[in-house]
């Protein structure tokens, strides 16, 4: 593949007036440097800590160390303070524990919001290990549907989904003394939500003192610290009333970029090949390749590990570690274990590795310039659809993909686009609360007495896609005609679901069936795919899933499936086989490894990916917590006789009602011409090809979502009863 090197000359620009540098330390400057491809020059050793070095001295080698007090004078001194931080600097593990062992926290809690979930816990285990803690005792975390702290946790780390729905029961924050949002960049809704409601908390709890109490100190103010790794503090601090800027250094040394002399559309098979003329060509360092989703990584996983295994005995081993959201915690631990002897790593990543976290040993980078992106499309009637687009990254995003590789020595970055196509890059990334459903969002606000169009926001929404999502609060219930929270509402907001599946269960309360839609929702809310999309088995596993295929359609059929590997995850206890509705025997403690193989030879067999089975069981878990919370008996099954609401229903239509409630906004009708077209819609949408019910033609469907293609398909479809619409309280209203 043909190359063009030029030197690393990011813009950089100074900090404006109320800026600060934290660290005297220029740093290593990034110089003008002309490398042939093939020159082999430069050095893959590492400059960072050896391995004999101890967690402090690596601690005391980060580059923030050196500026230690006098960032903890400037939090000390300030209500807000806005971070401008390099990647490498050490901000994000190091702030939290110098405010904790400064003492400036008190007896509260500093918690350290991020984006993304494996960020979370990743962070949260490294603070751990340099506090010689326990994970979960002094240091701890919080994400979606696993969280790991107790009451003697001090610094705890969380998405920023997880404290924007803390607020629901504290609206105050009351038991945190100090709030760092961390990648406050990337401009995710619910950061810009959290930052909102904490411009909010401040006055409540800072001041202003009045003019009698001057002198006096506020009983439990709050910190709150904004971190960035962009050259956007500057909005940050206007919004918190030109609130004090601090700029930290990083740790970076030059980074030499070569572009590709046309565009690669085939950014896998490209990414490929410069891989192994990386491995054939270059010295010792391990590689970073950046793409787009889970598929690819996969994908080209399977391509590198197939042409590795023919390389010669002399040349070194490749060691292929993944990086994406929906893999498990253990195995994403695993890019941060040091590389065997006469072995290079290959590090595959989505975005994820982007920022916050630091992989040692990375000497290369490749970057395919790629990211998946959602974008929701609104409708006026209510509701709308998420799409999910590969999409060219931004020009901030290149430049913190490229800066992985300049960590702990000289670095080089091959660049799968050509350089005018860098130069024709976006800035940044374009607010998720400009283009993402306000639905979830919309209905915790109201929890809180808030209305988001009269919330202080960095940007406001599109006020169309407000009005779309009150319209889905709507029909789900959740609102009645005056916009106002009803009962079911705030049951629905009690449960870490989409408010459509939240419905569902909480309707489930009336069909006596709430056992099963846990177990659907808990499949469907997973992160990790519950079907293997095997092309070269397609028919196979067609075949031998048919079993489990019911007559209604995708969520049955879900149902089948769960019930299936319950049977076969069952224990035997005192000789007696417990499972069934309800149960929950995925963890017995008796099971062993026999067990285990058994299980996963099972999904094997079925083309079943049983880690979204295990994790449905923990989202499972928790939701039946909720409904514990909210006083609904989640032991109630459709199977059972103490569900006396469901007589003279079936099975399958109780379910599917209970489902109907939440997807009542997702449903089409079958048209004379065989198509089907939305029910509050324009579309005309086809049954994806993956669907039990894509070779079936009925009356009306529901459905979880619909995907761009070339055409519009609906994926999670059941058969519903014409009827239920009929009888739906939205339909019945006049107006709304």
């Amino acid at each position: 593949m043909p190359w063009v090197d030029v030197p690393d000359e990011e813009p950089k620009s100074n900090l404006k007036r109320n800026g600060t540098t934290m660290n005297g330390d220029n740093g290593h400057r990034r110089k003008k440097a002309r490398h042939s491809y093939n020159s082999g020059s430069g050095s893959g050793g590492s400059a960072g800590p050896s391995a004999s070095t101890t967690i402090q001295e690596q601690r005391a080698q980060l580059p923030i160390a050196q500026g230690r007090e006098a960032l903890i004078e400037e939090i000390r001194s300030n209500d807000v303070t806005v971070l401008l931080g390099e990647t490498g600097s050490g901000k994000t593990t190091q702030i939290p524990q110098y405010i904790f062992e400064s003492g400036l926290a008190g007896n509260g809690v500093i918690a350290i919001t991020q984006p993304r979930r494996v960020a979370a816990t990743s962070l949260a285990a490294r603070v751990a290990l340099e506090q010689n803690a326990q994970l979960g005792q002094l240091v701890g975390y919080s994400v979606r549907f696993d969280e790991k702290y107790s009451s003697s946790t001090r610094i705890k780390y969380m998405t920023d989904g997880m404290i924007v729905r803390e607020l629901l029961s504290d609206p105050m924050l009351s038991r945190y003394s100090v709030v760092i949002v961390d990648e406050a960049h990337e401009r995710t809704l619910r950061t810009d939500l959290l930052i909102a409601n904490l411009k909010k908390i401040l006055k409540a709890r800072n001041g202003p003192i009045a003019d009698d109490a001057k002198g006096k100190k506020q009983s439990h103010p709050l910190k709150v610290v904004i971190m960035s790794a962009t050259l956007d503090a500057e909005k940050f601090s206007r919004f918190f009333y030109n609130a004090k800027i601090l700029y930290v250094q990083g740790r970076q040394h030059p980074v030499t970029n070569y572009y590709a002399a046309e565009n690669q559309l085939d950014y896998v098979d490209s990414a490929m090949r410069t891989f192994f003329q990386i491995h054939l060509d270059r010295p010792p360092g391990d590689v970073l390749i950046f793409l787009p989703g889970q598929e690819d990584i996969e994908s080209l996983q399977a391509s590198i590990d197939l042409f590795a295994k023919q390389l010669p005995s002399k040349v070194p081993g490749v060691l292929i570690c993944s990086m994406f959201a929906a893999q498990d915690q253990r195995k994403n631990s695993q890019v941060f274990a040091p590389t065997p002897p006469n072995t290079r790593k290959c590090i595959l990543a989505t975005n994820i590795a982007e920022t916050s976290i630091t992989i040692p040993g990375v000497t290369y980078v490749i970057d395919t310039g790629k990211c998946k992106e959602k974008q929701f499309l609104a409708r006026s009637a209510g509701g709308g659809f998420d799409t999910l687009l590969t999409r060219d990254i931004t020009k901030s995003s290149a430049m913190q993909r490229s800066g992985r590789a300049g960590r702990e020595g000289k670095g080089y970055c091959f660049r799968l686009y050509t350089e005018a196509s860098f130069n024709a890059m976006t800035p940044s990334a374009e607010p998720e609360i400009l283009r993402c459903s306000l639905t979830s969002s919309i209905l915790q606000l109201k929890c809180l007495n808030q209305n988001l169009e009269d919330l202080d926001l960095m940007d406001s929404p599109d006020p169309d896609s407000i009005i779309s999502s009150l319209k889905t609060l709507w029909l789900l219930g959740a609102i009645d005609n005056k916009a106002k929270l009803t009962p079911a509402g705030r049951e629905m907001a009690a449960f870490p679901l989409e408010p459509q599946y939240a419905c569902a269960v909480v309707a489930s309360k009336n069909y006596g069936c709430t056992s099963e839609i846990l177990d659907i929702v808990s499949v469907i809310s997973a992160s990790s795919k519950l079907f293997i999309d095997a092309s070269e088995h397609r028919d196979t596993a067609t075949e031998v899933r048919r079993k489990f295929r019911h007559p209604t359609g995708d969520h049955m059929t879900i149902l089948n499936i769960v019930r299936a590997y319950r049977e076969v995850t069952a224990s035997t206890v005192n000789g007696t086989v417990v499972y069934g509705p309800g149960g929950s025997n995925e963890g017995s403690a008796k099971g062993n490894n026999k067990d285990k193989a058994a299980k996963r030879e099972w999904c094997r067999k079925h083309f079943l990916n049983e880690r979204a089975l295990l994790e449905a069981k923990d989202i499972r878990d928790q939701l039946r917590m909720v409904c514990e919370r909210v006083n609904i008996d989640w032991t109630v099954s459709a199977l059972s006789k103490k569900s006396g609401e469901n007589e003279g229903r079936t099975e399958e239509d109780a379910i599917v009602r209970s489902m109907g409630h939440g997807l009542v906004g997702n449903a089409a009708f079958l048209q004379p011409d065989g198509t089907y077209k939305q029910n509050l819609g324009p579309s005309t949408v086809k049954i994806h090809p993956s669907s039990s019910m894509c070779d079936k033609k009925v009356p009306a469907i529901i459905y979880d979502e619909l995907v761009y293609t070339n055409q519009i398909y609906a994926r999670g479809v059941s058969a519903i009863s014409k009827a239920f619409f009929a009888s739906h309280s939205a339909f019945t209203q006049r107006k709304a």
